[in-house]
């Protein structure tokens, strides 16, 4: 019998999916993230190849440029949150316009937070863990329910 080594996996690390099609801002958030080894940023430069990466990777958190060509972000937003695999995942909106009333439109429209451009650190960072606290306490309520229950989406059945 030959013996092999397994190897050891560190920490699950963290997923931030960023929907953005400006390379300048990608390497941006590629340059705040360097340091973070318990993060990996997937990158997305459309809306619909961010659905996809969303719905497969599962992120923890996602970050959207909201001026994107093509499908806005509302739409963008409206898609992952009818779907139950997505439904709950944090999605921060990052855009040009600092007028109270877009701010205000766009979190009543239900993303979880609003961050201008240009980007700067520490409220990124301080909007992303708490988006990352937030998708952490998310994940162990539905697996807790799941370990109870069944599936979240099972009806609960009374036992006799």
């Amino acid at each position: 019998m030959i013996a092999r080594a397994i190897p050891k996996t560190g920490p699950r690390r963290c997923r931030l999916l960023y929907v953005e099609n400006h390379a300048d801002s990608v390497a941006l958030v590629e340059t705040l993230l360097a340091g973070r080894k318990d993060l990996l940023l997937l990158h997305a430069a459309d809306a619909n190849v961010g659905i996809e990466l969303a719905r497969t990777r599962r992120p923890e958190a996602i970050l959207i440029n909201v001026d994107l060509a093509g499908m806005s972000a509302l739409e963008f937003m409206q898609v992952l949150r009818a779907d139950p695999a997505t439904e709950a995942t944090p999605i921060l909106a990052l855009g040009a316009n600092t007028a109270p009333e877009v701010i205000v439109k766009v979190l009543e429209a239900g993303f979880f937070q609003y961050l201008t451009k240009p980007l700067r650190a520490e409220p990124f960072m301080e909007a992303l863990a708490f988006a990352l606290e937030f998708a952490a306490v998310e994940r162990s309520e539905q697996n807790t329910l799941m370990l109870r229950f069944g599936h979240p989406r099972t009806p609960f059945k009374e036992s006799r």
